[in-house]
């Protein structure tokens, strides 16, 4: 039988004296929380007896009014008050609106500490709240051994008692392969109280959409994830069996987490063999197609800068995001083959960071121009280095129409850089590299010694080797124009391996 308020009321030592909202003391009390916020239902799930320091009660009618419509409004059962010599007096209008809300206010000697009335709930609650969590814990156990997070999330409703969504925290789309979403209204008031809030979700969201009312919590997680309860067949969810959920809830999605791990790496797999031309017509269609990726309006993006961890946080982002994507990284570039829409770069940017440089290059159009594809991301993300947004299209960033052929381009690099790139190879230097490094740091000394991690001779040396080698003079404006063009050029040429 469930521990109600007059069941609190009725215990002689705890010394309670019922002050107003007498018609709801038959409601069950999960729980006994202190606090003083000025919104406490922010870290409470609801059934709570809110217990209250008498100091920190507002003393106007507006404020006691205001206090009570709040924490009815948020499912609490009730509020007892601690008596001192500094409690204002409860309010006229304030325990008429307890009376019209049926719920129970009561107070409390100075000399009864509130830890009595919580250990009386807790001794009362406390078996029923371990068999729930024991059961949410079980049903994880046994995900683990037998993964099925959509019988395991089914599981999970039953014996709470309620409708669980997994969503993300910003978009409010599913997070949780076996989740459902919310009913679309409920889905929106709470990405729109998560935005204003920018990101920052207290112990426990309560959000209401019409007559559906849903608890939110956030969920450990690398991306940002919440709970949400809703559609309540019984007592509401405590914040105890929240908090156990959201864990609960952690672990489904570590394992979500470890098959789209393996799904990244057989994915660069596959665009490893679209990019080395290793793949047929027939066969890449086959496997873009599985991946539900269209040829017609998917594009190579090239990022620099961009480390392992937001490697992976860009596979999960775009995988809760249903954008269809391929990853390979090679040397210091990451390819991503994927629809480029106005969302899919947000999500990019959003996962990346302001500190990567991306190069998009034409659309794929049949799988087998992949390596084409890879040549001009590679060609489009070196030009965006000089760009404001540190981003460029490939039909945006070409210098000369003669550079759309990688044949032409070609002859540009033997031409300009040949006698420089034999010598290199000749004698195992790196000629050509410091020239591209001069002239990114804007023909500077002593940045480019940095970059290259040389002494700033060493680069005036090599510099003035560049010249008698190649037989022209840095300090000319065409030279320099030469120089940057066939360099930029070689980019175009060069697919890191």
């Amino acid at each position: 039988m469930a521990y109600r308020v007059r069941d609190l009321l009725e215990t002689p030592h705890l010394r309670l004296t019922l002050k107003g909202g007498g018609e709801g003391l038959d409601t069950p009390v999960t729980w006994a929380q202190t606090s003083d916020l000025d919104e406490p239902w922010s870290y409470l799930a609801g059934g709570e007896l809110l217990m209250k320091n008498g100091q920190t009660l507002p003393e106007s009618a507006r404020g006691q009014t205001a206090l009570i419509r709040g924490v009815a409004g948020n499912g609490m059962c009730g509020m007892v008050i601690g008596l001192d010599a500094a409690t204002p007096a409860l309010t006229p209008a304030a325990l008429d609106l307890a009376d019209s809300l049926g719920f129970p206010i009561m107070v409390v000697p100075y000399s009864v500490g509130f830890a009595s009335i919580g250990r009386a709930v807790a001794d009362a609650a406390g078996s029923g709240r371990i068999a729930v969590t024991e059961r949410v814990y079980n049903v994880i156990r046994q995900s683990v051994t037998n993964p099925g997070p959509a019988n395991v999330l089914a599981q999970l409703e039953r014996d709470l008692s309620c409708r669980i969504a997994v969503l993300d925290a910003f978009t409010g789309t599913v997070a949780l392969e076996a989740s459902q979403p919310p009913p679309e209204d409920l889905r929106q008031v709470i990405t729109t109280e998560i935005s204003e809030r920018r990101g920052a979700i207290p112990g426990v969201l309560h959000v209401s959409a019409g007559t559906e009312r849903a608890l939110v919590v956030e969920v450990p997680d690398e991306e940002p994830t919440v709970l949400a309860t809703y559609a309540f067949r019984g007592p509401t969810t405590d914040l105890v069996h929240l908090q156990h959920l959201a864990s609960a809830v952690a672990v489904l999605l570590a394992q979500q987490n470890a098959r789209r791990e393996h799904e990244r790496r057989i994915g660069a797999e596959v665009m490893g063999q679209l990019c080395d031309g290793r793949m047929s017509d027939l066969d890449g269609e086959r496997e873009l197609g599985e991946r539900g990726l269209d040829p017609a309006t998917c594009c190579v993006v090239a990022a620099d800068g961009v480390s392992a961890t937001s490697e992976r946080q860009l596979h999960l982002g775009l995988g809760r995001r249903s954008v269809p994507h391929l990853l390979l990284r090679r040397a210091t570039l990451l390819y991503a083959l994927m629809p480029v829409t106005e969302w899919a770069l947000d999500v990019l940017g959003q996962r990346l960071g302001g500190q990567a440089t991306l190069g998009i290059s034409e659309p794929l159009s049949r799988s087998s121009r992949a390596p084409t594809a890879v040549r001009e991301a590679t060609w489009a993300v070196r030009a965006a280095v000089t760009t404001s947004s540190r981003s460029a299209r490939f039909a945006d960033a070409t210098m000369f129409s003669v550079l759309r052929d990688p044949e032409e381009a070609r002859v540009v690099v033997d031409r300009t850089l040949g006698p420089l790139i034999a010598y290199d190879a000749r004698h195992s230097s790196d000629m050509v590299a410091t020239l591209d490094t001069f002239l990114r740091c804007e023909r500077s000394w002593l940045r480019t010694a940095k970059e290259l991690g040389l002494h700033r001779q060493t680069v005036v040396y090599r510099i003035q080797r560049v010249e008698e080698i190649t037989g022209r003079r840095i300090a000319d404006t065409a030279t320099l124009a030469e120089f940057w063009l066939a360099l930029r050029a070689k980019d175009l040429l060069a697919v890191p391996s």
